[in-house]
C-alpha cells in the first residue's frame, strides 16, 4: 500500500503542490516531519523509484519461489523508512508499521535460515581445499588497484565534463 501511495502521489508534499500552511513557514522554523516530506516529494523520479522498489520487492515476497530475493530488496528499505521516520518524527503508527514489516521479513528469513546458509556459502566461502597463493593474492590487490584507479580516473573525466555546480 505505501508504495501504490507513493506512485499515487498520496504520501509526499509534491513539488508545486505544497500545502499552504507548510509553505508559509520559514525553511529555519518548520518541523523534521514537513522538511522531510516536502525533500523526498522533490523529486518525481525518487518517489517512483522508492514506490517501484516497494511493490516489486512486496510481489517479489509473495511468490514462494522469490521470498527471499523480494525480502533482500524490501529489507534496505525498510531499515531506510524506519531511521526517517524515528529521526523525523513521522508518526508512531507509521514506525510501528514498518518495523512490523522489517520482523515479518527476519522472521521469515529465520524460517529460511537453511537456504540462506547455502546461498551465503556459495557466494562468500571457498572451499577448504583452495588456498590462495602469493601470485593469487598479488593479482588481486593489483587488481583492485586498477579498478580503483581507472574509477577514481573516471570521475575525474566525469566531473571535468560535467562541472560541479548545482543544476
Amino acid at each position: 500500500m505505501y508504495g501504490l501511495g507513493k506512485m499515487l502521489n498520496g504520501q509526499f508534499y509534491l513539488k508545486g503542490a505544497i500545502p499552504e500552511e507548510i509553505g508559509a513557514v520559514p525553511l529555519a522554523s518548520t518541523t523534521s516531519y514537513d522538511l522531510a516530506w516536502t525533500f523526498f516529494g522533490h523529486s518525481r523520479g525518487y518517489i517512483l523509484f522508492i514506490g517501484i522498489s516497494q511493490l516489486v520487492g512486496a510481489l517479489l515476497f509473495l511468490i514462494p519461489r522469490t521470498k527471499l530475493l523480494g525480502g533482500g530488496i524490501l529489507l534496505p528499505i525498510l531499515l531506510n523508512i524506519i531511521v526517517v521516520d524515528y529521526y523525523f518524527g513521522v508518526a508512531y503508527g507509521a514506525l510501528f508499521s514498518a518495523c512490523f514489516y522489517l520482523l515479518s521479513i527476519l522472521w521469515v528469513f529465520y524460517l529460511e535460515r537453511r537456504k540462506l546458509a547455502i546461498i551465503v556459502s556459495e557466494l562468500w566461502v571457498r572451499s577448504k581445499d583452495a588456498k590462495p597463493t602469493k601470485k593469487q593474492y598479488a593479482r588481486f590487490i593489483l587488481g583492485i588497484i586498477v579498478v580503483f584507479g581507472a574509477l577514481f580516473y573516471l570521475e575525474f573525466v566525469g566531473i571535468q565534463f560535467f562541472g560541479y555546480t548545482d543544476r
